[in-house]
């Protein structure tokens, strides 16, 4: 019979680089969302018409939501990595599975 053994390293360093990283992509993300958004706004209004009004739906809809449901995913992430670094889950997980690995062995 043959096993497969392997070290698994947690890199912390590299977990508070990832969530500074993704706190900025969230930032920049967020200023995308306002950016359009004004930026059909500033149209639509100029156009006090039945196509103004359209185009402004149509902002919403096309442009801005895929934004919104971006910053939602992206928020997720942050907050689970915040909750990873700060509670230091993946280090208990494999404190844990050593515990396990020699009361098998």
């Amino acid at each position: 019979m043959s096993t497969l053994n392997r070290d698994i390293v947690l890199d912390s360093d590299a977990f508070k680089n990832a969530s500074v990283e993704i706190q900025q992509l969230l930032q920049r993300t967020e200023t995308l969302k306002e950016t359009i958004s004004t930026m059909y706004n500033d149209i639509s209004t100029s156009m006090v018409t039945y196509i103004g009004d359209q185009l402004k739906l149509t902002s919403e809809k096309v442009f801005l939501k895929p934004v919104e449901d971006m910053i939602i995913v992206i928020k997720h992430v942050a907050d689970t990595l915040d909750e990873i670094i700060g509670t230091g889950y993946y280090g208990d997980v494999f404190i844990k599975y050593e515990q396990l690995n020699q009361n098998i062995n």
